[in-house]
């Protein structure tokens, strides 16, 4: 079979049929994430992630991310990171680590694929990969340090494993399935046990499912359910959505129980996660909607017990992203007292989740459009040409800007005015609006004391959290660490607060326009002598 079709461009477009500009659009997005990773300081969870790794036994040394006072932190409240990674100082650890296991799941994408040679072996092809190469999401997060690459590799290979060996058994597809997603949720922290109970219960449940398919297909006449892609993932979407929803307003869950506690916001969070997850992220991200209502006609169409189980799988995980967003957003407009719906758009990028269904959805594109040939996909765009084209030419853009306007930082220049004026064990205080702020907190640790040696403690206060009363008073309050003895203030852009008398302005500058401009303060309690 011909990959690539002679050039036919009669209009003055690109020749999306040829291969040649499939190449060039996987160079150019492997080139984005090169500046990505140049250009863009570490996200906020990465810098979590890596003081995490350069403390004993994994522990934030400065205090849980979550804490218990919804307007102050406590050191001695603290919370281990799991996994635990031999992450050394450097901030390019995360991003090329990220960069080289996501070149994996491109090499691997390659195969997910209708194209076979006449003796049946499997074609790699650079069209999956280019446009995996220039989701935003995929530029943004290795840039950032962020793992969405390697959740997409992930589900890359329990998809691109089969296609390349050629495996139909049920069993084994089952297996890589509940394999990949046992590492992601062991890479997103999830308790090991959880993890057991999860591989249990999915295990039990595609053994019971293979015998009841077995069942129907021994009685002449009848289709089995299971081997309906269509019912299945309407199915597993609706069951997954009713059990979540169910725990939530039964308290059950932990952080699911704000459902129970707050219906209307979580209601309204819904449709908000809708949009963010499953069409901003998805469809328009990902470059699916030229594609989705022919797939989703054919797909209606075929009958095969393994690509049931790949559909419920996607149904399965879309319904939990977007419930889990919307809890998210829910749970942290309260636990930061944050202004609502405002918060929805601050956290608007946990849309990316999404993301680690990117290659499975396109396998599906690939095995439906194997079985009916007349219809579009990416690798046979047929009258989506200049549709899928169009998608392209929208997403690169946003591309380009993220590659280009990674994470900017103002707490780098704040570390290292500290780190020249502090001595070994002195403690400061970071005054900072409660969205987000233990994470910018440590920021401030990553270029201070990453590794604790200077035995330097950070303290956050909300700007109406009463933390003068503290400072001058030494008024103790249950679940905040004590700042009576404290030398430094650092009051972060766009905060206003007074300074009690007595402290005198030690540094101040300027924050990028991206985190919002104006000035950040250093206050020492006595200057230090010049050098």
């Amino acid at each position: 079979m011909l990959l690539t079709n002679p050039l036919h461009d009669t209009m003055g477009m690109l020749d999306i049929d040829d291969d040649r500009f499939w190449w060039s659009l996987l160079l150019i997005g492997c080139l984005l994430s090169v500046i990505a990773i140049v250009s863009s300081d570490l996200g906020l969870d990465t810098h979590i992630r890596m003081n995490a790794a350069n403390s004993e036994d994994g522990v934030l040394e400065w205090g849980h991310t979550r804490t218990v006072d919804p307007l102050a932190s406590d050191p001695d409240y603290s919370k281990t990171i799991e996994p635990q990674f031999d992450a050394t100082s450097s901030q390019l650890f995360f991003p090329i680590s990220v960069a080289v296991i996501f070149t994996v799941g491109l090499a691997i994408s390659g195969y997910v694929n209708p194209l076979e040679t006449e003796d049946g072996t499997s074609v790699w092809s650079p069209r999956l990969p280019a446009l995996l190469s220039i989701y935003p999401v995929f530029i943004f997060a290795i840039g950032r340090g962020y793992f969405e690459p390697i959740f997409a590799t992930l589900m890359g290979l329990s998809i691109g494993i089969v296609g390349i060996l050629k495996v139909s058994k049920r069993s084994t597809q089952a297996i890589l399935l509940i394999l990949s997603l046992s590492l992601i949720l062991y890479l997103k922290g999830i308790n090991i046990n959880t993890i057991f109970w999860f591989v249990i219960i999915a295990g039990v449940i595609n053994n019971i499912s293979q015998l009841i398919d077995n069942k129907y297909s021994s009685i002449e006449g009848n289709d089995s359910p299971l081997q309906n892609p269509y019912l299945m993932a309407v199915v597993t979407f609706s069951l997954v959505t009713i059990f979540l929803i169910v725990s939530g307003l039964m308290g059950f869950g932990g952080t699911l129980s704000v459902i129970g506690d707050y219906p209307l916001k979580f209601s309204f969070a819904l449709f908000g996660s809708l949009l963010d997850v499953a069409i901003i992220f998805g469809l328009f991200g990902m470059m699916l909607w030229p594609f989705i209502v022919p797939l989703v006609k054919n797909l209606r169409q075929i009958r095969s017990y393994n690509v049931a189980l790949l559909t419920s799988a996607c149904a399965g995980l879309l319904s939990a992203i977007w419930v889990y967003v919307a809890v998210l957003w829910t749970y942290e407009a309260e636990l930061w007292g944050a202004e609502w719906p405002e918060i929805m758009w601050v956290m608007g990028n946990n849309g990316r989740y999404i993301s680690l269904l990117i290659i499975p959805l396109f396998a599906l594109m690939a095995y439906t459009a194997k079985q009916f040939p007349e219809m579009p996909s990416i690798w046979s765009p047929k009258d989506k040409s200049k549709t899928l084209l169009l998608a392209i030419i929208l997403v690169l853009p946003l591309t380009l800007a993220t590659s280009i306007h990674g994470q900017t930082m103002w707490t780098d220049e704040a570390a290292e005015v500290l780190s020249d004026s502090m001595e070994d064990g002195e403690q400061f205080v970071f005054i900072h609006e409660p969205t987000l702020a233990m994470h910018w907190l440590y920021t401030i640790r990553t270029d201070l004391d990453l590794d604790g040696q200077r035995n330097i403690t950070g303290h956050w206060r909300a700007p109406d959290s009463g933390w003068q009363d503290e400072l001058i008073n030494a008024t103790q309050y249950q679940n905040r660490g004590d700042i009576s003895s404290i030398n430094f203030i650092v009051i972060s852009p766009q905060v206003e607060t007074f300074v009690p008398e007595g402290w005198e302005l030690l540094e101040q500058g300027e924050a990028p326009f991206l985190n919002g401009g104006n000035q950040w303060s250093i206050w020492a309690k006595e200057l230090p002598l010049a050098n």
